[in-house]
């Protein structure tokens, strides 16, 4: 596993975690962009497309 892809799981597991223990409508949108960054990075596991 690189570092992008365990920065992703970091950050999916952090918005579970922030998810399921804060009820407000904005820790709700937070801990979704947490969740969306993490699986996107969890996917791709890198940050910028290489052009070649």
């Amino acid at each position: 596993m690189n570092k992008i892809r365990i920065i992703g799981f970091v950050l999916f597991i952090a918005g579970v975690i922030l998810m399921l223990t804060l009820e407000n409508d904005m820790t709700d949108f937070i801990s979704g962009l947490l969740i969306g960054a993490g699986i996107g990075l969890l996917v791709t596991g890198r940050l910028k497309s290489s052009s070649k």
